[in-house]
């Protein structure tokens, strides 16, 4: 059966999806320009979406923080990575020009800018000449991740000597820069158009984990107020703030502290570009003095390589059980992490932490996927497009707050909400239905009808369930069990998923 909330959804899912694009400010040509020109070869995915989407007064601050993101020696008065960066601009520009084009916005510019010379140059299958001035290298006690200027060979140039009409730049394996295996960039002559990238889509990847490993300083984010606007520079890029003391003791001991106290679940939802977006529902059960914190967090993947971090005031709120309760939305592609996170009572000094194992899953694929069953005690309506911290469970123009504990009363209702991916189409149009069943100590109870997805559309499906819990099917309280099937009638698939609940007596 579906509530007000469900129809709701049903049209406006559909609506998000239509109007995304058009909330966003038009870039004007310098920004355009900046994005795509200046800072082409080394801005990330993710910088660009934010870039295009913020409001237009918020892009200078944004091209500030873009900096200082890269800025390896945040302590000194230059800033040496986008020095560096320049240098190779002028550098490319001398080396690199082609026909009707600066050498930095060749494609042999653009590999040069975000990685420097290569460690060798193969022409037509034998080390290349040439004659590109010496930029100094980077010293032994700074790797690449840190922001700073990748190793380079003298000798590389535009052209090299020999004739062919194929050129290979070769890294060599830097684990900190996100190429342990090494690295060969193949590029081809065209005749009048110089030597073009030739293999983009086989290292595209590696090109974009060697853009954010240049990121620094990760605790210097894109995060949005309250109204939607990019916050403004304030002490919290502080290195010695207490949240980040305690941060890195957390990360060098792995000792916790449980002066607050607080739960963690995440959830995981397919955002573009195949990664995924993972909103944390945060449940303090004690500790805290008021509604206001600092939270911080840093993620590390496998290799040890920090790929997220933030800290910043937070206000904490109550739910209908009276617990505090804190949202927080981050993305990554699919992987095993780390995540260390805590909140801290400066008024109190005492402080909580943990360190949690994410598996994050891939969504995307040939196979009928599911987002996570998100159980939600209630949906409201909003005109936020994308989760912000402390609203981070938005899903088709609402947002639903998560029910972290499962227990129930027969007056509730079990709500819940969730997404299907890589689903067939017919015609353009999807073909997705939702059955739940019910079962108490291994007897099943009942079932819902099978009923169609709320919305469903090519680009995105989305269904809620909601289930009175006053019938004579949970009269007893106890564990009980639902079984959630979907199933694709184009793709002959079908998917169960199972929530563990409680209903408490009266």
């Amino acid at each position: 059966m579906l509530n007000e909330v469900s129809r709701a959804v049903a049209i406006v899912g559909v609506m998000s999806i239509a109007t995304a694009s058009v909330a966003q400010d038009k870039l004007s040509k310098g920004d355009k320009k900046w994005m795509e020109v200046e800072v082409g070869p080394i801005i990330t995915a993710k910088e660009i979406a934010m870039f295009q989407k913020i409001d237009k007064g918020d892009r200078k601050l944004f091209k500030e923080l873009f900096w200082m993101r890269r800025d390896y020696k945040p302590g000194t008065q230059d800033n040496e990575y986008r020095d560096g960066y320049e240098r190779r601009i002028k550098a490319a520009n001398d080396n690199f020009k082609s026909r009707g084009r600066k050498g930095a916005e060749s494609d042999m510019g653009k590999i040069f800018l975000l990685l420097g010379a290569p460690d060798e140059q193969q022409l037509g299958g034998s080390a290349g000449e040439g004659g590109l001035p010496d930029i100094p290298a980077a010293s032994e006690n700074e790797s690449a991740n840190e922001g700073t200027e990748p190793s380079r060979i003298p000798g590389v140039s535009g052209g090299g000597s020999g004739s062919s009409n194929t050129m290979r730049w070769v890294y060599n394996p830097n684990p900190s820069l996100g190429i342990p295996d090494g690295l060969g960039v193949e590029f081809r002559q065209r005749e009048q158009f110089g030597y073009r990238l030739a293999n983009l889509d086989a290292i595209e990847e590696h090109l974009e984990e060697i853009k954010s490993r240049m990121i620094a300083n990760g605790a210097i984010t894109y995060s949005l107020d309250e109204n939607g606007r990019l916050r403004k520079l304030d002490d919290k890029f502080d290195p010695n703030s207490p949240a980040k003391t305690v941060l890195s003791a957390l990360r060098n001991t792995g000792e916790t502290s449980t002066a607050i106290a607080f739960t963690t679940t995440p959830s995981f939802f397919l955002a573009s570009g195949g990664e995924i977006y993972v909103p944390i529902d945060f449940a303090i059960s004690e500790g805290p003095t008021s509604d206001k914190l600092t939270f911080f967090y840093s993620v590390e993947d496998a290799g040890g390589f920090e790929k997220t971090r933030a800290e910043e005031p937070v206000q904490i709120s109550k739910d209908a059980a009276g617990r505090w309760r804190y949202e927080y939305p981050i993305q990554l592609p699919p992987g095993l992490y780390t995540m260390y996170v805590g909140f801290l009572d400066t008024t109190a000094e005492v402080h909580g932490t943990q360190i949690i194992d994410l598996e994050v899953p891939t969504l995307e694929g040939d196979a009928l996927t599911l987002s996570s069953v998100l159980m939600y005690s209630t949906g409201d309506p909003t005109d936020e497009i994308n989760g912000v911290p402390g609203k981070a469970f938005l899903l088709a123009g609402y947002h639903f707050k998560p029910k972290g504990e499962r227990v129930y009363k027969h007056s509730d209702y079990l709500t819940g909400v969730l997404n299907a991916y890589n689903y067939g189409l017919a015609g353009e149009q999807p073909n997705l239905t939702i059955q739940v069943s019910f079962f108490k100590d291994g007897e099943k109870r009942g079932q819902t009808e099978e009923s169609p997805f709320a919305a469903q559309v090519p680009q995105m499906a989305l269904t809620t369930f909601d289930i009175p819990l006053n019938i004579p099917n949970f009269k007893e309280p106890g564990d009980y069990t639902i079984e959630i099937t979907v199933t694709d009638h184009i793709k002959n698939e079908k998917l169960t998923e199972t929530i563990e609940f409680v209903i408490e007596g009266e």
